[in-house]
């Protein structure tokens, strides 16, 4: 076995600053947690610490050392959330994914091959965790435990060895502080002072002697993380519907900077749908303007899809045409139905699903500057009049191809007129820029007498004397004229 874990140093505060760390980093800001009589920091960022916060700190204390301090309370929940967040994105490399206190671990041994092996696939992590708006450090062991403490080894101290041979493991582990554990202060207290600060320090110890002292805690946890003793791990469930949600620290009307938070979500998207192995074609982002107004934007795709990037394109070109009604302060982002998505073979030649999938992305830009409205497709009727033999959108599976086939066999014009215009005639020949000669025809077209729409014309191709070529009927019901119907060029 080969586990990958991932550490989010400081969880409190990544999980409130998600997405908006680099807008903040020069504004001094804590977690306060504690009674609401005497709140304490809990977490400092950067410039917070270089104006002396520190962690325990009455807030009072802290914000007398920096002006403008932003203060934010301590939220459990969301931490907690920011986790499940990183174990369903983590879940595309495999199903087996387990929470820690302060990250996630995954079995990736049998996913080496398909991503290419554990640089690959550790590289695709920490660039993935960071697109999703957290700072995380990485733990490669053959044990879970291991991997957590090689995780938070590598962010405390310089230096760590990853490790994948279990033969290794002991001497990576070493120089790992006890710290690290998640291991009662009762416990660590007198580690302490007997001098125990590292793992081979205890390793040194008679079993019996930490046994009768401190019980079954710190062997087990040092024969688990050894590979010693088995460590089952709950494997995270990947929800079934997707609903995730980024708070604002300061309120914007700027679509660039709704942007931005936007691209964290569909990325947070991107993984979920690829642990479900689905895609979606609608996608609904909730826009919070204060405690009780919303706004809701559905952005739909005529094709199902699954990659961030391509949902972003749709989101910025329909975003940026939309005026919003106030500033926005949060942002939901939840998808409709899973469909279920399919893999292309891929090919360095061009094949037409290529084609048809470029052609799909060209209409989908224009429909998101110039609205759903204004791309349709056409398809064909069953119907020999003219007017009627073709419809905008709609279900034209139900039309058999060989009558569709037949009537685009016929000459037709490039263009058709939404009405037909009545020609004046001049001896019995009809007129348009000068006399109409008659190239072919005729073609009759009798019916429609049982919907209330009744024709009998007969049609031909005609050409005038600057060599115009248009198509044109004689009307046997309507007065008995001749009428323009269409331009061939």
């Amino acid at each position: 076995m080969l586990w990958i874990s991932i550490y989010l140093p400081e969880l409190s505060l990544q999980s409130h600053c998600r997405g908006v760390l680099g807008k903040v980093r020069d504004l001094p800001l804590v977690i306060s947690d504690g009674t609401a009589t005497r709140p304490h920091v809990h977490a400092a960022n950067v410039c917070a610490r270089e104006a002396g916060i520190a962690a325990m700190m009455p807030v009072t204390g802290a914000q007398a050392r920096a002006n403008g301090l932003i203060v934010v309370p301590r939220d459990p929940a969301k931490e907690q959330e920011s986790l499940q967040q990183i174990a369903t994105w983590l879940s595309r490399f495999t199903p087996m994914t387990s929470l820690e206190a302060a990250g996630a671990s995954l079995e990736v041994s049998t996913s080496l091959k398909l991503f290419g092996g554990i640089g690959a696939i550790a590289n695709r992590i920490r660039t993935g965790i960071r697109a999703l708006g957290f700072q995380a450090a990485l733990g490669i062991a053959p044990t879970p435990l291991a991997a957590h403490l090689l995780a938070k080894a590598s962010h405390f101290v310089a230096g760590v060895r990853m490790c994948s041979d279990i033969a290794q493991l002991k001497e990576r582990l070493d120089d790992v502080p006890l710290a690290l554990f998640a291991w009662p202060y009762e416990v660590l207290s007198p580690l302490t002072a007997l001098g125990f600060t590292r793992v081979k320090d205890l390793l040194m110890q008679p079993r019996a002697g930490l046994q009768r002292r401190f019980g079954d805690l710190v062997l087990g946890d040092l024969d688990r993380a050894l590979g010693l003793m088995p460590d089952p791990r709950k494997p995270h469930q990947v929800p079934e519907e997707f609903r995730s949600h980024l708070d604002l620290l300061f309120e914007t009307t700027d679509i660039e900077r709704i942007c931005s938070p936007v691209q964290i979500l569909l990325n947070e998207l991107e993984g979920f749908l690829h642990a479900r192995g689905a895609a979606v074609n609608e996608i609904l982002i909730e826009l919070k303007h204060d405690r009780i107004a919303r706004t809701d934007h559905r952005f739909g795709a005529r094709n199902a899809m699954r990659n961030a990037a391509d949902w972003m394109r749709l989101v910025r070109e329909r975003l940026a045409a939309q005026r919003l009604p106030d500033a926005v302060t949060g942002i939901t982002l939840s998808t409709a139905k899973l469909v279920a998505f399919h893999l292309k073979t891929e090919s360095w030649l061009p094949t037409r699903e290529i084609d048809n999938e470029k052609w799909q992305t060209l209409l989908e830009r224009i429909a998101s500057r110039l609205g759903d409205k204004s791309v349709f497709s056409v398809q064909v009727r069953l119907d020999h009049r003219p007017e009627r033999a073709w419809q905008t959108g709609g279900d034209g599976g139900k039309h058999k191809a060989e009558t569709a086939l037949a009537q685009l066999a016929k000459p037709r014009p490039l263009l058709l007129l939404a009405e037909p215009k009545a020609l004046v005639t001049m001896s019995g020949v009809p007129q348009h820029h000068g006399a109409l000669s008659l190239l072919a025809g005729s073609e009759r077209i009798e019916t429609g007498w049982w919907d209330g729409f009744p024709v009998a014309r007969d049609y031909f191709v005609a050409r005038n004397p600057q060599h115009e070529i248009f198509w044109i009927f004689f009307d046997y019901r309507q007065e008995r004229r001749w009428y323009l119907h269409g331009y061939f060029s």
